[in-house]
This record gives C-alpha cells, sequence and structure tokens, in this order.
C-alpha cells in the first residue's frame, strides 16, 4: 500500500512539474529566459552536430563583406614592370 501510494505521489508530481515547465517555457515574461536558456543547452549534450550547426547558422546571419567595394572617386594603382625594376603609383582619375 505505501508503495502504491509512493508511485501515485511521484506520478502527480511529475505531472505538476511537466505541466509547470511546460507554462514556464511558453510565457513570454522575462523571468523565465534563464530556464529557457538551461534547455535549449540540451539539444549541445544529445545532438552535438545540429548544434553546431546552427551556431554556424547563426553567424552567417552577422556576415560582412571582407573588404569594402572601391570608391568610383578612387584612384586606381597602377604597376609598372618596365626598366627592369616595380614600380607602383597612383593612376590618373579619369571622370
Amino acid at each position: 500500500m505505501t508503495t502504491a501510494l509512493a508511485i501515485l505521489g511521484l506520478a502527480i508530481g511529475l505531472v505538476v512539474v511537466a505541466w509547470l515547465g511546460t507554462r514556464m517555457l511558453r510565457s513570454g515574461d522575462m523571468s523565465s529566459s534563464g530556464a529557457a536558456d538551461m534547455f535549449a543547452n540540451f539539444i549541445d549534450v544529445f545532438d552535438p552536430s545540429r548544434a553546431r550547426a546552427d551556431r554556424d547558422l547563426a553567424e552567417e546571419k552577422h556576415k560582412g563583406e571582407v573588404a569594402p567595394s572601391p570608391d568610383p572617386l578612387d584612384t586606381p594603382l597602377v604597376v609598372d614592370l618596365r626598366r627592369g625594376r616595380a614600380t607602383v603609383r597612383r593612376g590618373v582619375r579619369h571622370r
């Protein structure tokens, strides 16, 4: 009889904890954000390749261009390889 009551109490407690946890994760208030982050990190343990892919996709959003495009008013550099030496000078700006 004691074992049956203990199992029943554990089952009721598990249902209450699951209901409260689901309610806490679905609510939009700021008090549950820490718990949501804690549960979101379980994917790192159980599926590390997907977690790595998710991090890579998140980094793609923050990518920028490696070098900015040249300004049309910039003068180009001219490399002169004649006369046995290399000379780099600013070219003439064409308008």
